[in-house]
C-alpha cells in the first residue's frame, strides 16, 4: 500500500507541474510551428526522399558532412546579392533580428546551437539569399555570375539546378516564408504583402513553369492564402483551380462507415461500363464522376523520377501539419487503387491521362502502389462522395447487364426452341413427301 501511496503522490506532483504551463500558451506555440522533423516511422518509408543530396536549407540539415561543400558558394551568392543592392549587410541583420523568435519558432527541436541568435540569423540570411539567388538564376540573372560558375551559370541551370530544385521541396530543407519576405522587402524598398506577392511568383516560376506561363491564373494564385514556405506553395499549386475551369458541384460527403468502398481498377471500371475523360484543370483535387452517364474526370498526371519524392513530401507535410489538409494523401491513395497494373496505366493513357516518363507502365503502376500503402484516404469529402457514386454506379450497372443477359438467354432460348420445332417440320413434311 505504501508503494501504491507514493506512486500516486509522485504521478500528481508531475501532473501538477505539467499544468502550470499555460495551455492557451502552449496552443499559441503550436501555431508558430510551421517547419517540422519527420518522426522517424515517416522516413523510414523511403529515407532517400527526405534526405537533401547536394545542399541543406535551414537547421537541421546545416551540419550533414555530405553537405559542406556548397556552403562557400553560398557565401558567393550572399555576396553577389548585397553587391548588387545598396544596402549594406548591417540593414539586413539589424531588420531579421526583429523577428528572429519568430523564425526560431518556426522550427520544432531546434538544436541548442542554434538557440543563439545572431548564428540563427546570419543562417537564414545566408540561406534565404541563396535560395533567391538559385530561383532567380535564368539567363539574365546568369550575367552576374562567370560563364564557368559551377551554380550559377547556365551550364549550372542545365546540370546543378534540378538537385537543388529537388533539395528545396524536402520537409525538412525549408526557411519560413518569412525570411525570404524580409529579405525581398528589404532589398527591394517594397512593403511586405507585395514582397509575398513577388515571392510566391517566384517560387512558382522556379518549381511550376507551367502554372507561371499563365499570367491570369499566376495572379489569382498569389492573391490566394500564403504558402508558409517553398514546399507548401508547390503543394498549394498542385491543388489550385483556376476561375476559368468549370466547377463541379459540391457534394454532401458522406458518414465515415466501416464498410468504405474499395476503389476498382481502371480496367475493372472499364469492363462495368464507366467511360474516363480528362479533366480540363491538372490539379489533383479536379476528380469527378458523372453518375448520369458513367464518365469519371480525371486531371493529367505527368510522372518521371522526380514524381516519388515530390509526393512523398507533400503527403509528409500533411501528416504532420494540422493545417494541410490531406488532399495530396488522397489523391496518392485514390491513384494507388486505380492504377493496379500497366494495363491500367495504359487504359488512362489512351484517354490523354497519364504521361509516362519512367521506363514503364509497371514502373508507373509500382510507383503509386508503394507510396499509397502508408495512406489511410479519409472517408468523408469529395473523394469519398465520388467513390460511393463510383461503386452505386458499378452495382446497378452489372445488375443491369445481370438482367440484359437472362433477357437476352430467355428470347434466344425461346428463338432457339422455335428453330428446332420448325426444322423438325420442314424435316417431318420432306419425309411425308418421300412416302
Amino acid at each position: 500500500m505504501e508503494g501504491e501511496r507514493r506512486l500516486v503522490i509522485d504521478l500528481e506532483e508531475e501532473l501538477a507541474f505539467s499544468n502550470t504551463i499555460d495551455v492557451f500558451e502552449e496552443e499559441i506555440q503550436w501555431m508558430k510551428i510551421s517547419i517540422f522533423r519527420l518522426p522517424k516511422f515517416v522516413k523510414m518509408i523511403k529515407p532517400s526522399v527526405f534526405t537533401p543530396k547536394v545542399v541543406a536549407i535551414g537547421p537541421y540539415h546545416h551540419h550533414n558532412n555530405d553537405l559542406q561543400s556548397l556552403e562557400a558558394h553560398k557565401k558567393r551568392a550572399l555576396y553577389k546579392f548585397l553587391k548588387r543592392g545598396v544596402k549594406s549587410l548591417d540593414i539586413y541583420v539589424h531588420e531579421m533580428m526583429g523577428i528572429v523568435e519568430e523564425l526560431q519558432c518556426s522550427y520544432v527541436d531546434l538544436q541548442e546551437g542554434w538557440k543563439d541568435q545572431y548564428n540563427f540569423i546570419m543562417l537564414m540570411i545566408t540561406d534565404g539569399c541563396f535560395m533567391l539567388e538559385v530561383m532567380r538564376n535564368d539567363a539574365y540573372h546568369c550575367r552576374y555570375y562567370h560563364r564557368n560558375d559551377p551554380f550559377f551559370s547556365s551550364h549550372a541551370m542545365m546540370h546543378n539546378i534540378p538537385y537543388m530544385r529537388r533539395d528545396m521541396l524536402i520537409l525538412e530543407n525549408q526557411l519560413p516564408i518569412l525570411v525570404l519576405k524580409k529579405l525581398v522587402s528589404i532589398e527591394m524598398d517594397v512593403d511586405e504583402e507585395e514582397a509575398e506577392r513577388m515571392i510566391t511568383e517566384l517560387v512558382v516560376k522556379f518549381f511550376v513553369p507551367r502554372l507561371y506561363n499563365d499570367k491570369d491564373d499566376l495572379t489569382e494564385f498569389t492573391k490566394s492564402i500564403p504558402g508558409i514556405h517553398a514546399l507548401d506553395i508547390y503543394r498549394r499549386s498542385q491543388l489550385f483551380i483556376s476561375t476559368k475551369t468549370p466547377q463541379f458541384p459540391i457534394r454532401k460527403p458522406p458518414a465515415p462507415v466501416p464498410n468504405f468502398p474499395v476503389m476498382r481498377s481502371a480496367a475493372k471500371l472499364h469492363e462495368a461500363g464507366i467511360k474516363f475523360k480528362r479533366s480540363r484543370s491538372s490539379a489533383f483535387t479536379t476528380i469527378s464522376f458523372d453518375s448520369r452517364h458513367g464518365i469519371l474526370t480525371l486531371p493529367e498526371i505527368t510522372v518521371d523520377d522526380s514524381t516519388e519524392h515530390v509526393l512523398l513530401n507533400m503527403m509528409a507535410l500533411e501528416h504532420i501539419h494540422a493545417e494541410a489538409g490531406s488532399d495530396i494523401s488522397s489523391y496518392v491513395a485514390f491513384m494507388g487503387a486505380l492504377v493496379e497494373s500497366a494495363e491500367d496505366v495504359q487504359l488512362l493513357r489512351r484517354h490523354g491521362i497519364v504521361k509516362n516518363g519512367l521506363a514503364s507502365d509497371e514502373d508507373f503502376s509500382r510507383l503509386f502502389y508503394n507510396i499509397s500503402q502508408e495512406v489511410i484516404m479519409y472517408q468523408g469529402g469529395n473523394y469519398g462522395s465520388m467513390m460511393w457514386e463510383v461503386e452505386e454506379y458499378c452495382q446497378r450497372w452489372q445488375t443491369k447487364c445481370c438482367v440484359y443477359l437472362q433477357h437476352a438467354y430467355y428470347v434466344l432460348a425461346a428463338g432457339f426452341i422455335t428453330f428446332l420445332t420448325l426444322v423438325s417440320t420442314v424435316v417431318s413434311f420432306l419425309q411425308w413427301r418421300n412416302v
